[in-house]
């Protein structure tokens, strides 16, 4: 159904995937956006993102999986040829080997999707909602106080280049800098940008390719003379080429012309006759760069995404990251913007998202450092944190543990905030799915499964019934909006049946006593928050008002 968009009160910066998905989270929650674009036409092709199943759990929540899944393809396996010839298969294997979807984790493998069809999906969805991405729109100035923000636009026509550009002048109460790492509100705001600029100096584009399998991911010599990357794309005969090294020249110069790269594309893949390089659709220099902010927030405008921090594309982090910065913000903007949370919550954003950050740089530099050193099988080796399931905000400070404070741990001061290894499920920690639930006093015994259940605009409580007299649990959520809070009480499989008035789910499987470890004397109550996070881990009523005292208005 469409936001009434006659009047927003936030201004989005960008059109990538941090800003969309930002703006599709708050049109969700009943919140206008406006989303401006300094650049005349969408991007048609170039940069290919692997989705990363934590990627993939946010986009199912947001309600356009199924487009993507109908788009995007599987990682193909890496086939590595021997040199100088590059003909001959040398080795082959995946850097992520296949896993099987579990209760818990239906998405375990990444996808392939490029950006300009992710951007597509995500403004279709935005459309849907009466928002249309403005292009031609470039922030060129803005200042702040403490209860607006005042920003001038310079507008671009689209039909007629020698139209003059038109300035705007207008006022929000809230600026999200989605434009990237080169964009103007970063730099406006001040922001540090920490890191370093690195010595590998890369080409990435796309181009057309006859000769070789659209099933595998074609990799061709080292970094201490050339890399060269060809991978399939979800476009028939189109592939993703990256060449960096040593020997790879002035990538500027290369990128630029079109002979120069297809020699060069020749030259590193062994000068086979077999391949035949077609049309190149798009090339870009790629200079890497191992940056990030010192705060994601300064008043009323935050950054987002590769305006807050870029690295190394070795993890493919960097749109998932950028994603969940957004998909952290989304549900806390439109509680303020509501009037149903104070501001203070917006602090929040920059306190769980920093150290995440921070964690995942290293984490891509250190692959970078490996891949460098040595070209081979556990240099590219990327199981594990990568699919960013275990990113966590573990001692956030608006999480509440009842087990964690009443020992006396500090989750907040030590330990992991990209990987969750204890088995265990804690607040801050993912929320995980549970298959085989069977909707209670419903009239239909069909099963669903938890992420069906739960929404980017409300908190869900999971109240086991087992454990706790969800009675007495219930009356403690009566005074918070209705529209926010969702008890949904799960019992065990053969369990009593629940009062009418109550949702409830039977747990036929024991999938979700399973994942949620009811087994342990401190798992009775979980608030999942709308972005999929584990808010709160609690036995009592006073600790659940506790945890939402420090979401909602008084």
């Amino acid at each position: 159904m469409p936001v009434d968009t006659s009047a927003p009160e936030i201004l989005i910066v960008g059109s990538g995937p941090s800003g969309l998905v930002l703006a599709l989270s708050l049109l969700r929650n009943g919140v206008p956006v406006r989303v401006i674009e300094k650049n005349k036409t969408y991007p048609s092709s170039g940069t290919y993102r692997s989705a990363q199943p934590r990627s993939l759990e946010t986009l199912e929540s947001l309600g356009i999986l199924d487009e993507v899944l109908r788009r995007a393809i599987n990682v193909s396996p890496m086939s590595f040829y021997k040199m100088p010839e590059g003909v001959e298969v040398e080795k082959e294997y995946y850097m992520i080997p296949h896993l099987d979807p579990t209760p818990s984790q239906p998405y375990r493998n990444p996808l392939i999707l490029g950006q300009d069809n992710l951007d597509k999906i995500l403004r279709a969805e935005l459309e849907k909602l009466g928002c249309h991405v403005e292009l031609g729109a470039e922030l060129k100035s803005f200042d702040q106080d403490d209860e607006h923000v005042r920003v001038k636009i310079v507008k671009y026509s689209l039909e007629d280049e020698a139209a003059p550009p038109v300035e705007e002048e207008a006022t929000y109460k809230w600026v999200i800098g989605a434009d990237g790492a080169r964009g103007v509100v970063r730099k406006q705001l001040g922001l540090s940008f920490l890191g370093e600029t690195t010595e590998q100096r890369m080409i990435t584009g796309d181009l057309m390719v006859e000769g070789l399998s659209p099933n595998k991911w074609h990799m061709w010599g080292d970094l201490s003379t050339f890399i060269t990357s060809i991978r399939p794309t979800e476009t028939e005969g189109l592939f993703n080429f990256i060449i960096g090294g040593g020997q790879v020249g002035d990538v500027r110069d290369v990128a630029a012309n079109e002979v120069k790269l297809k020699e060069l594309l020749k030259k590193s893949t062994g000068n086979r006759e077999d391949i035949k390089w077609g049309k190149v659709v798009c090339a870009f220099p790629y200079i890497i760069n191992v940056r990030m902010v010192d705060n994601f927030k300064k008043g009323r405008v935050f950054v987002t995404g590769d305006a807050a921090h870029i690295h190394s594309p070795t993890g493919g982090q960097g749109m998932n990251t950028g994603v969940q910065d957004s998909f952290n913000l989304g549900w806390k903007l439109a509680l303020v913007m509501k009037g149903l949370a104070p501001q203070s919550l917006l602090d929040s954003f920059n306190e769980e998202r920093l150290p995440v950050v921070s964690e995942m740089l290293n984490i891509t530099n250190e692959y970078l450092k490996k891949t460098i050193a040595k070209n081979d099988e556990a240099a590219w080796d990327r199981r594990g944190s990568v699919n960013q399931l275990g990113v966590n905000y573990r001692g956030s400070p608006i999480v509440v543990d009842e087990e964690s404070e009443l020992q006396g741990v500090d989750h907040w001061a030590a330990g992991s905030r990209y990987n969750s290894v204890d088995g265990r499920v804690l607040a801050g920690d993912r929320a995980p799915d549970a298959s085989g639930l069977i909707r209670i006093g419903k009239g239909d015994a069909a099963q669903t499964r938890l992420f069906t259940l739960l929404k980017p605009t409300q908190h869900t409580i999971l109240i086991f019934a087992e454990k706790v007299d969800y009675h007495t649990i219930l009356p403690a959520l009566s005074h918070y909006p209705r529209d926010s809070v969702h008890p949904i009480v799960v019992v065990p499989s053969g369990g009593s049946s629940t009062d009418s008035n109550v949702d409830a789910v039977e747990d036929k499987d024991g999938h979700a006593h399973a994942a949620y470890n009811v087994t342990d004397p401190a798992s009775s109550i979980f608030v999942i928050r709308p972005d999929g996070v584990v808010g709160a881990r609690v036995t009592t009523a006073e600790a659940l008002e506790r945890y939402f005292r420090g979401i909602f208005k008084a």
